[in-house]
């Protein structure tokens, strides 16, 4: 008889470490073309389909590339169908999010999974760490991120990031680039969503004289430029598929060839690349390459949405929090006993843009807040930045006062996005550079 798994259970052992404890299970194969395979499941996750990738391989034809996968949490442990062609079914019935424990049988196409106990508990020990290059985060899920980045950023492997916009993905690329070998090395970014399609090749690999158009020069590519360091290709998601077999030859051979030349260069290269998209369902959709994906994906991590580490909020807004005061200089330790009074309400609101939302609504309340107020005393800074934030988020703003907050914002992410290049945001946004240029001035967002 099926029974759902207990939820694991974190604790603080005797000498500091977080420890993890859950329970052992495996996964058997009951039916299909692969019966009496079994693989055992670890602590957080485990993918099950066709593609090598995964952690159980099926080769039965109506299984899908990335059919289902198996995670852990608090509650306990979670099958998820991942948009399966043919589904995912318990006692015939088809499936998207459940939970499930030791003696339920998943059907894939004309296959069956059980799962089994797999003999008592186990225990997973976490490092006591509440960051990573500029990552913050206590919860469980971030603990067990940052120590999996520690270990990536210390191999050569190339590293696939995972997760919705605004949750980090950059922020872990330049960590795992500043933890690494090459930390000395140079860190270019390049967004595969920015570039027209028609010059993401030129961009990519560089190009010679007269190789199109408007090439009156030679000009390296963003490979070129990263050579001995590291490259982040942003939005990778985002590659035309016509250049994602170009792309693949380079991380496979390590040379690349300038568009119109006959001689490929040598490239020394890491790769780290990241996109919003579910990769696993573009390869079912046929919409990304398998062989690129299980090519850039040696390791796989994914950064969670907000809405998943509630428990961090308060520790990320006080943290923008104090960034922001700290600009007008003066003690800000005043702060630190009163995180969960001033920030705790903003665990039980939604947060679609992530931390990234986050950091802007903190950043929004204190820039409309009271100046006296939050330069009185400590309590009066309290109440002034609780009432601040509530006024904000509540969206009881001036009409014209919303509208410059999103342009800055806008602008500053723009900006962001495309390392304050001028030229290439303004393309990005439409308009004339020396548009975008009166406006990054009016809203001083550049030295200068």
């Amino acid at each position: 008889m099926a029974r759902q798994l207990a939820a694991q259970t974190t604790f603080v052992g005797p000498d500091g470490p977080l420890r993890v404890r859950y329970e052992r299970l495996r996964l058997r194969v009951i039916r299909g073309p692969d019966a009496g395979a079994t693989v055992a499941m670890a602590a957080d996750d485990l993918g099950i389909g066709s593609h090598p990738s995964n952690q159980l391989v099926l080769t039965d034809a109506r299984v899908s590339r990335f059919h289902a996968r198996l995670t852990r949490d608090d509650r306990g442990l979670r099958a998820l169908d991942l948009d399966s062609a043919n589904g995912t079914r318990i006692h015939g019935v088809a499936i998207r999010d459940v939970f499930v424990g030791a003696g339920h049988v998943l059907e894939l196409g004309d296959s069956a999974v059980e799962v089994e106990a797999d003999g008592g508990d186990a225990e997973e020990e976490l490092p006591p760490i509440d960051h990573f290059g500029e990552l913050l985060g206590r919860s469980l899920v971030m603990q067990r991120l940052f120590a999996t980045a520690r270990r990536a950023a210390a191999a050569t492997s190339t590293v696939l990031l995972l997760g919705e916009t605004g949750t980090g993905k950059d922020l872990l690329a330049r960590a795992i680039h500043g933890h690494g070998p090459r930390a000395a090395g140079p860190f270019v970014v390049f967004d595969c969503g920015a570039v027209a399609p028609t010059l993401v090749e030129s961009a990519l690999f560089g190009h010679v004289r007269g190789a199109f158009t408007g090439a009156d020069a030679d000009r390296p590519g963003v490979f070129e430029l990263a050579h001995g360091g590291t490259l982040f290709l942003d939005e990778i998601g985002e590659l035309p598929l016509t250049l994602q077999p170009k792309l693949l030859r380079a991380l496979e051979t390590g040379t690349i060839a300038r568009v119109g030349a006959a001689t490929p260069v040598a490239v020394d290269v890491r790769i780290i690349a990241a996109t919003h998209r579910d990769l696993r369902a573009e390869v079912d959709a046929e919409r990304f390459r398998a062989d690129l994906y299980y090519r850039l994906a040696v390791i796989a991590l994914a950064l969670p949405a907000l809405r998943d580490r509630g428990e961090d909020i308060p520790l990320l807004a006080a943290h923008f929090a104090r960034n922001v005061l700290a600009r007008a200089g003066g003690d800000l330790t005043w702060l630190l006993p009163h995180l969960d009074d001033a920030f705790g309400p903003l665990r039980g609101q939604a947060w679609p843009g992530n931390v990234r939302e986050l950091r802007n609504a903190i950043e929004r309340a204190i820039a409309l807040a009271d100046p006296s107020a939050l330069a009185g005393d400590p309590l009066a800074r309290l109440v002034e930045l609780r009432g601040s934030l509530r006024r904000t988020r509540r969206g009881r703003l001036p009409l014209e006062t919303a509208r410059t907050e999103f342009d800055r914002e806008y602008l500053r992410d723009l900006l962001t996005d495309t390392g304050g290049d001028l030229r290439a945001a303004a393309e990005q946004a439409g308009v004339h550079p020396k548009s975008l240029e009166r406006l990054v001035r009016r809203y001083r967002l550049r030295d200068g």
